[in-house]
């Protein structure tokens, strides 16, 4: 009897860890599966949210976000909830956390079918944080010395006189002792994707803008790792069998020129702003003239281009 009255507790113990175990793995489901449980509490928390930004509560509800975003960062709730915090504070002026929480829709929903909208506002944002005078990453304040000029500061910083013009918001080249200069010490480097007709800028090896625009026809652009070698402003134009001036009807070069490191092409504008976009050109990387007059002042001689068939 006794052993009997053994076996049956035994078997009992072991019933119970099969239901413990089981409801378990069920409670391990719920919480972190895309099954019908997480929709149903992530839209209850979304809904919550909405109800606290009717009422004007709006730390509430960015806080009911927030925590949504972290409980449950793939359901179409949380997109929804980081679409409406980056919009949230770039309202609010707080460029910083607009730019995380669009990099956060970015990184965990890469096949949205608005991505190049939103690539177009970090890009603005971070255009936005670069001539801010706050400091930001790999920056600092330079005060004008006497005897120096936009130009040895640039080159004592490896940057350019066009560059610290547009962060600091100078009309000009002149300067004043005592002057302070916001000095961005970022590396900067480009790709260019021909599959898309996209050149991304990068800076410090992350995104930091994208641009449109047109590279050869019959895939003739070149593949591989370049250097800009020579930076020059509407430079006379010497295409074979003739020898084209800046004002001529016929020069296609566009408001700048960026020589790369391989015989014959380069990176300009273009005097057809509606052929950007397509593969058209003669090989050259083409932009729409008011970009490559950005891209100019940001990257100096020597900046790496890598370009390629088709990004990874």
């Amino acid at each position: 009897m006794k052993i009997n009255k053994l076996i049956l507790l035994i078997i009992g113990i072991i019933s119970l860890l099969v239901v413990a175990a089981s409801f378990a793995v069920l409670e391990g489901t719920k919480a972190n599966s895309g099954d019908m449980w997480r929709p149903d509490r992530a839209k209850l928390i979304f809904e919550r949210a909405e109800a606290f930004l009717k009422r004007g509560e709006y730390n509430k509800c960015r806080n009911a976000l927030a925590i949504l975003v972290e409980r449950y960062p793939t359901s179409e709730y949380a997109e929804k909830s980081l679409r409406t915090l980056a919009y949230d504070s770039l309202e609010r002026g707080d460029g910083m956390r607009a730019h995380y929480y669009y990099t956060q829709l970015l990184e965990r929903f890469p096949g949205i079918k608005d991505a190049n909208n939103i690539y177009d506002i970090l890009g603005k944002i971070n255009m936005g944080l670069l001539q801010s005078s706050a400091l930001t990453e790999n920056s600092l304040i330079h005060e004008v010395q006497k005897g120096d000029t936009l130009f040895a500061i640039a080159k004592k910083y490896g940057t350019t006189a066009g560059f610290i013009k547009m962060v600091n918001g100078l009309k000009g080249d002149l300067i004043k002792p005592g002057q302070k200069l916001k000095i961005v010490l970022s590396k900067f480097s480009i790709l260019v994707d021909k599959s898309r007709n996209m050149l991304v800028l990068k800076k410090d090896g992350k995104l930091f803008k994208i641009y449109s625009v047109s590279t050869g026809e019959n895939n003739s652009t070149p593949v591989g790792m370049f250097k800009i070698e020579e930076k020059m402003i509407k430079p006379t134009w010497y295409k074979v069998g003739a020898i084209v001036s800046p004002d001529s009807t016929e020069y296609e070069l566009g408001e700048r020129w960026m020589g790369l490191s391989v015989q014959g092409y380069g990176i300009h504008g273009t005097r057809d702003e509606t052929t950007i976009g397509f593969q058209v050109t003669g090989g050259c990387v083409r932009m729409h003239n008011s970009d490559v007059v950005e891209l100019f002042d940001i990257v100096p001689s020597g900046t790496e281009v890598e370009i390629v068939n088709k990004v990874a």
